[in-house]
């Protein structure tokens, strides 16, 4: 279990900020107690068995999630909201679950997100250009940020998105600090910076359902949607749900677009086929050069990429669930009632024994088999997979069109090392010298 009270904390702190090594952490409880795949220790202030085989994995966030053994883990909702489905549990899960899946796989929703996205890349690939010399991971969290606030709730003033932008990296740094609420604490801060990011969203709800506004936006949709029973849902989970969205939205994505530049710098090849396919398409279009849905669909290669950098990228290297029953056994190990469970999926997808030389970057992989169940986990498994899964992976098919389409890149320090905060990026200072293509 650790240390008395801070348990296996130091260590892990250690093999993430420090080491820069993640895997370390499962790497030696393997070679300490065997590949068993369930490990029991002492995290984040709680008793926590972590579990990390795909077949494991499976069960705990799968059909045992279904059968009510597990439910939703994360340290605090306070962060998260009481009313976001990453909080709630039972029916008003499955009725809340309900409306975002509607909501997000609508035509409605995909025609906004084909609408708003591709013009907002587009600008921001112009303005790359005029600076030149960029810092990819800063750049594309900004690009992101500006893309799913007009997405979700059309917001476009600089000075508003700059300002929630500082409250939301506030809200980050609490869901990975220890829920200690003092002043000083980043905790603290991060319940300050949720408040308001509260109140900016209540203000726009209320004014859209005061004035009768209308907009073409994830907003409106969950403003409008009702479930089965002709219920709309309230204002709170609106909000709480739109918060949490774009907090799960835009660091997670950004990432995955700040390492496509970073491999398909380092893979011309793979970008050269890339660039193949997307000037196929773009040299039937016309008009706007957008590309439709249509597009998308007639795609081969470039699917394979954004999936291949999904999984590299590690979107997020492990799932907080907590045990909700008693007796509860997963392959003959008995997990106590109200203990945390940490689900590491980051290690199956660099492990060589589901992926051959799994830190190349290969997306001829993505063939016409799929992967084994359980190995391709980047998005959760069971009943609290993310609904927003097709629209981040569709987001990183736009921006590889685009930036392959007219745009050319090289990185300055490619050796510039990797850091996890707690998702992989190339560390702070990793720079790209950025150009129109000729």
């Amino acid at each position: 279990m650790g240390w008395p009270v801070i348990g296996d904390l130091l260590d892990f702190l250690w093999c993430f900020k420090f080491s820069r090594r993640p895997d370390d952490f499962i790497a030696k409880r393997k070679a300490r107690y065997g590949d068993t795949g369930v490990y029991r220790t002492h995290l984040f202030g709680y008793p926590t068995i972590i579990t990390c085989t795909p077949q494991i994995n499976k069960q705990v966030l799968g059909t045992l999630t279904e059968e009510g053994c597990f439910s939703t883990g994360w340290p605090s909702t306070q962060l998260l909201g009481s009313s976001s489905v990453a909080s709630v549990d039972g029916s008003a899960h499955k009725r809340l679950r309900k409306h975002l899946m509607e909501a997000f796989n609508s035509p409605k929703a995909l025609t906004a997100l084909l609408a708003t996205a591709q013009p907002v890349f587009i600008s921001a690939f112009e303005d790359w250009v005029s600076k030149k010399r960029i810092v990819a991971y800063e750049e594309t969290k900004a690009v992101m940020f500006s893309n799913i606030c007009d997405m979700l709730v059309s917001f476009k003033s600089k000075t508003l998105l700059d300002s929630m932008e500082a409250l939301y990296r506030g809200l980050m740094a609490g869901l990975r600090s220890m829920t200690i609420n003092i002043p000083g604490t980043a905790f603290h801060h991060a319940l300050k910076c949720r408040k308001k990011l509260n109140d900016i969203l209540f203000e726009e709800v209320r004014e859209r359902n005061e004035k009768g506004i209308q907009k073409q936006d994830f907003l409106q949709i969950l403003i409008d949607s009702t479930d089965e029973n002709g219920e709309k849902m309230s204002e709170t989970q609106i909000v709480e749900n739109i918060v949490s969205l774009i907090l799960g939205g835009y660091e997670s994505t950004s990432n995955v677009l700040t390492w496509a530049l970073y491999y398909l710098a380092k893979y011309p090849a793979v970008l050269e086929k890339l660039k193949h396919e997307t000037s196929s398409i773009a040299a039937k279009k016309s008009g706007d050069g957008l590309l439709t849905m249509e597009d998308i669909r007639a795609m081969k290669y470039t699917p394979k990429v954004a999936d291949e950098l999904i999984r590299l990228a590690n979107i997020s290297p492990f799932i907080f669930r907590r045990v909700t029953k008693d007796n509860v056994v997963v392959n003959g190990y008995k997990f106590p009632k109200n203990w945390k469970v940490i689900v590491w999926i980051r290690s199956i997808h660099v492990d060589s024994t589901y992926y051959q030389d799994p830190l190349e970057f290969n997306p001829d992989r993505w063939g016409e088999s799929k992967p084994k169940v359980g190995t391709y986990t980047v998005f959760g498994h069971g009943p609290r997979y993310c609904p927003g899964n097709n629209m981040a992976r569709l987001e990183v098919i736009l921006f590889l069109f685009h930036v392959c389409l007219n745009y050319r890149w090289e990185l300055l320090n490619p050796d510039s090392g990797m850091a996890f905060q707690p998702h992989p990026k190339p560390r702070d200072g990793a720079e790209v010298y950025f150009s129109r293509a000729t």
